[in-house]
């Protein structure tokens, strides 16, 4: 299989039908094999029935649903270790990052390990940008992170990558650091970002930054501590 799309979700009832519409049609125009991954995240509302619908309809969907609310690295982490692609696509759910920008990711396959998007004309509120921006400041100035924007989800990577880093609550705000301290071959391209059309962030600014920093202290120490080896001869 060449592509496995992994989607983590909480409470998403109203936008799920159509960013399944969307993607069956972007996939099927790809002429690949795939899979759709859903990872419910615990929700509260009727997104877990809505999935079950959308699978009588679309029989490629596969769906994970956790008893309770864990976050969203722990969705990412169980729909990558249920994934079977050879490529690795993850996607949030709220239809910010248009599905319809996938093909963009798949023109660097050939050149690159891991391809992540930078979100163009982004639509958030302005404490949002500032907060982004600030911590994006901190991560330069800790952890030498030249990332340009952490918070765009719509990524692609080889499936190797997942077994060359480590996982915790998270993760994916230093996913492509991690990729580049793992020695994999990183491009960063503009995609396009729109405004949320059903329902409202899971996460506040505040809550952001509170486990910004608690992040970034542990990733501080990682960094110092992960072996690097340069071997000079083998036989």
């Amino acid at each position: 299989m060449e592509l496995s799309i992994v989607i983590p979700l909480f409470n998403e009832e109203e936008t799920l039908p159509l960013l399944q519409e969307k993607l069956h049609s972007v996939c099927e125009s790809l002429s690949c094999e795939y899979e759709i991954i859903y990872v419910d995240d615990g929700s509260t509302d009727s997104s877990l029935e809505v999935l079950k619908d959308l699978k009588k309809v679309y029989p490629l969907l596969r769906i994970i649903s956790f008893k309770n609310n864990q976050g969203q690295s722990a969705g990412f982490f169980a729909g990558f270790k249920a994934s079977r692609g050879d490529w690795i696509i993850t996607l949030d759910a709220d239809l910010q990052n248009p599905p319809e920008e996938i093909p963009r990711l798949l023109e660097f396959k050939n050149g690159f390990d891991f391809i992540t998007g930078v979100r163009v004309g982004r639509k958030d509120s302005l404490l949002r940008k500032i907060s982004s921006k600030t911590a994006r400041s901190f991560r330069w100035l800790v952890l030498k992170d030249s990332t340009q924007d952490v918070g765009c989800s719509l990524r692609m990577f080889k499936r190797e990558i997942i077994d060359n880093l480590p996982y915790f609550k998270n993760f994916h705000r230093f996913f492509t650091f991690l990729a580049i301290q793992a020695g994999f071959k990183v491009k960063e391209i503009p995609l396009r970002h729109t405004a949320r059309q059903f329902g409202k962030t899971k996460y506040t600014t505040l809550k952001r930054a509170k486990e910004g920093i608690f992040d970034l202290i542990g990733i501080f120490w990682l960094k110092r501590r992960i072996i690097s080896l340069e071997i000079k001869y083998k036989c």
